[in-house]
């Protein structure tokens, strides 16, 4: 006895009459109308897709993001895990605060807004689905998948880092700061590069809506430089400053100058 509701206004000022809302006594669902037509909380279970001959299953941070198709769309399964001191307690459960502050839905319209609106290279939101168990709730969200892409983390690992992969990432981070947009956890695990150096952003569950992500392009830069140091010690590599002044010129193109003051050039 699901209650369709045909606009969600109520939850974000940037609506399209494409996304649907499913909301019954145990799940909010949330999806692209455009992507699909008929959506259930199966979905967003593991096992659906786990046995699928078309899935994968890729464990990495704090749990299992699995790859499947449907109907000709290749799709990305995210369940939501707690960390910090919570997470070895609370696992993937959440206080409930509101459907606008709950991960995966408010993830979904910051993606819209970022994607569909905003025309920066994120995922496409798919659909997103909250299930509520009293006091908490648990959270799912479902992406178009970035095809023949790997993370920044990966190509390091491979050694298919180069001046190239910097130049795009640079230009990548750009568009983002002309949007006055700053990824608040920016690190080399949620850059994606794809066969064509698109470079992609994404993990965007970090902050509590749209207007957190504008802050300061500095603080963005020294997140990512410190993740880039670690990321090389911890292949036994050095991460070069003259690859981070690769990717900081690329970034500065006709932006202020006093953004880079205290960084390597």
């Amino acid at each position: 006895n699901a209650n369709l509701i045909c606009s969600f206004g109520e939850i974000s000022r940037h609506r399209t009459m494409s996304n649907l809302l499913i909301h019954d006594n145990e799940n909010i669902i949330i999806y692209e109308d455009d992507l699909i037509k008929d959506i259930n909380e199966d979905f967003f279970e593991a096992n659906k897709w786990i046995h699928n001959e078309n899935s994968v299953v890729s464990v990495s941070g704090r749990g299992e993001t699995i790859f499947f198709e449907h109907q000709g769309l290749k799709c990305v399964l995210k369940h939501y895990h707690r960390g910090g001191i919570l997470g070895p307690y609370l696992k993937d459960r959440y206080l409930w605060t509101g459907m606008q502050r709950s991960r995966s839905i408010r993830e979904f319209i910051e993606l819209d807004v970022l994607s569909n609106h905003l025309g920066l290279p994120v995922p496409r939101p798919f659909a997103a689905r909250v299930k509520r168990s009293g006091i908490t709730y648990v959270a799912d969200l479902i992406t178009i998948e970035v095809e023949d892409s790997k993370p920044l983390s990966e190509l390091i690992r491979e050694g298919n880092d180069g001046k190239d992969v910097w130049e795009a990432i640079g230009k990548c981070l750009c568009l983002f700061d002309e949007k006055g947009i700053y990824h608040p956890d920016l690190n080399t695990s949620n850059i994606l590069i794809d066969n064509e150096l698109e470079v992609y952003l994404i993990d965007f569950d970090s902050a509590g809506r749209i207007h957190d992500y504008i802050g300061s392009p500095k603080k963005t830069l020294e997140r990512f430089h410190r993740s880039l140091e670690k990321t090389y010690k911890k292949n036994n590599k050095e991460f070069l400053e003259s690859d981070w002044k690769i990717i900081i010129s690329n970034f500065s193109a006709n932006q202020r100058k006093d953004y880079f003051e205290d960084f390597p050039s």
